[in-house]
Order: C-alpha cells, then structure tokens, then sequence
C-alpha cells in the first residue's frame, strides 16, 4: 500500500464496459513524511467516497 493525496479527476467520455459508475482519480504518492515522491497515477475509487485534498491508500 502507497499512502496519496488526490489532486484531482479523471473525466472519460467512453468507458469500457464494466467500468461504468467508477470514479477515477489523480492522486500524488507520499513518502513517510507526506511529501510528494514520484509522478502522480491515475487510480479506480470503487467506493466513490474519496475527493480533492485528501489522503488515500493506493493499492498496486
């Protein structure tokens, strides 16, 4: 697990089936001291709960 800040959303136009309803997000990894550490990723928010500024654990 990666500790991460969402930055932002993904918009997509076209979703692949299956996919419909999942919200997509850009989130910024963090090191142990919360400060950004590597390119930001674009990651699947299956609950839909998280939003812009807040901390979120990524799993690869």
């Amino acid at each position: 697990m990666q500790l991460a800040r969402v930055i932002g959303t993904v918009v997509a136009t076209i979703k692949y089936e299956g996919l419909e309803g999942i919200k997509f997000l850009i989130v910024q990894p963090l090191d142990k001291h919360q400060q950004p550490a590597g390119e930001p990723v674009v990651t699947a928010d299956g609950v839909a709960m998280a939003g812009p500024g807040e901390l979120v654990y990524v799993v690869a």
